[in-house]
């Protein structure tokens, strides 16, 4: 699979700690004022730029569950420097369209107003898009060589603009969209890495773009680093800001939710909903799916970055030792997968053995290719953990009623909405699904006909924009075509 072959995301807290940069120097003291270290207790995660004395520029993934500071002022990140400032984020808020690599920008609402000094400095954003050539600077904390060498202070690296049309042929199957810029070091193996996500591409003194993604192997040239493009993003950064000239503190913001959530929903009885599978890394529950064969577990494609290791079978409480645990042997995806939000959102797990299908494991009958939902049709999604975006982990499975969105009135509330997906709640209705709940099944009339993909900005609390589901009945051949190769 092109993306998760050849894309890492920048998030630092799995596996890498801190921000790199590649190739690059020491840059001199206070000489970026307008960087920002976005940090959780582990330390360092994310990198951002100061656009108002309130407010942080970052890219949207470095959302994260919890609560974060920003710090000001700084040019290493061990030890108290006098001119230190840090701040509590009261508010994180992700462009509202954002999907994994398009629309990757977020505002931070800080806790207090910074008080500029030599130290810290607002930065300005640059309104025009950039040309092909142009050479701009980029900043961060962390490895400076892709070999778990940490930098003593901020690093930076000089960087040229690639054409969009040089990109997209060095990319080739991922997507470079309008929205984003590219630039590449001037040799082989100089620019960022992860962690650095969310700090400033800065050319002629102005922020012109957020670092976003890059590929497997940091500053190689054969995938070069992508920034989301500010000028994109102006009319919205300054709605923004402009609508929380007087912000009131919100503790509840937006933020990267783990564990299934089932907003609004009801304990399951243990004899029913049996089909459903608790796909699982080594850390736990990550993602929800449902057992359509003795051996095959359907569940989301994007679940694949949570690297899943095996799944529970029957059982609706994971805190019980009673489930029948069994290896993941392989995975199988379509090849026109890229991102959740893109579409093509699903993903069958061949099991290491079959599972008994007795009094506790059923199958599911799911979804042929002739098979339509109709609007307004209530269905059922069910889940384990929280059961409000803020609310507290629960073990035991949770489901919750929902009725199917017509297509076109789903349309008009999402942009780009992608082909071969039903909508059902969160819309007119408090109830519907979280990130967690990822891989499970939309039931109707007892039939498996769609899987949760996603929602909006990991937003669960409803009504919203419509929830999505990748329609099952569209991959009914691909997963039938891949039952049979496994049952030879």
């Amino acid at each position: 699979m092109a993306v998760s072959l050849l894309l890492l995301l920048l998030f630092a807290l799995s596996g890498t700690d801190g921000s790199r940069i590649v190739g690059g120097r020491d840059a001199a003291p206070h000489s970026r004022p307008f960087m920002a270290s976005l940090q959780e207790r582990r330390g360092h995660f994310c990198g951002g730029a100061l656009v108002r004395e309130d407010f942080v520029l970052t890219a949207a993934h470095c959302n994260i569950d919890g609560p974060f500071t920003v710090v000001l002022g700084i040019d290493t990140l061990r030890g108290n420097e006098p001119a230190k400032q840090e701040f509590r984020v009261l508010k994180a808020i992700p462009h509202p369209n954002y999907n994994d690599f398009a629309n990757d920008i977020m505002l931070l609402k800080l806790s207090g107003r910074a008080q500029l000094t030599e130290a810290v400095q607002v930065i300005s954003l640059k309104p025009d898009r950039l040309r092909t050539s142009t050479k701009c600077i980029i900043a961060g904390w962390g490895d400076i060589g892709d070999n778990q060498t940490l930098a003593n202070r901020l690093q930076e690296v000089n960087v040229t603009i690639l054409s969009r049309t040089t990109c997209q042929g060095r990319w080739r199957d991922v997507p470079i969209i309008s929205s984003m810029v590219c630039g590449e070091g001037a040799r082989s193996l100089q620019g960022f890495c992860s962690g650095d996500s969310g700090g400033p591409l800065v050319c002629d003194g102005g922020a012109a773009g957020v670092v976003s993604f890059s590929g497997r192997r940091c500053g190689d040239p054969r995938t070069p680093d992508v920034y989301t493009r500010i000028s994109s993003f102006r009319r919205w950064i300054k709605r923004v800001l402009k609508n929380n000239h007087g912000f009131v503190a919100d503790e509840s913001g937006p933020g990267t939710v783990r564990g299934s959530d089932i907003i609004h929903g009801e304990k399951v009885p243990e004899n029913s909903i049996q089909y459903m599978a608790s796909v699982q890394n080594n850390k736990g529950h990550t993602c929800g799916g449902f057992l359509i064969s003795e051996d095959f577990v359907v569940t989301a494609a994007h679940c694949r970055c949570s690297e899943p290791t095996h799944v529970v079978l029957g059982t609706h409480n994971l805190k019980k030792d009673n489930g029948l645990k069994i290896k993941i042997k392989k995975s199988y995806m379509p090849d026109e997968y890229k991102a959740v939000g893109l579409g093509y959102d699903i993903m069958l797990l061949k099991l290491s053995r079959s599972a008994n299908i007795g009094t506790r494991v059923k199958k599911i009958q799911i979804a042929t290719s002739e098979m339509n939902v109709k609007e307004k049709e209530i269905c059922s999604v069910a889940g384990w953990g929280k059961n409000s975006t803020n609310g507290t982990t629960v073990d035991e499975l949770r489901a919750v009623n929902v009725s199917v969105i017509n297509q076109e009135a789903c349309k008009e509330q999402w942009d780009n909405l992608p082909l071969g997906v039903i909508c059902a709640g969160g819309s007119g209705t408090n109830k519907g699904f979280c990130q967690g709940d990822s891989g499970g099944p939309l039931v109707c009339n007892g039939i498996a006909v769609g899987i949760v993909s996603f929602n909006r900005n990991h937003n669960c609390s409803y009504p919203d924009v419509p929830n999505v589901y990748t329609d099952i009945s569209k991959y009914t051949y691909w997963i039938n075509t891949i039952l049979k190769k496994n049952d030879r």
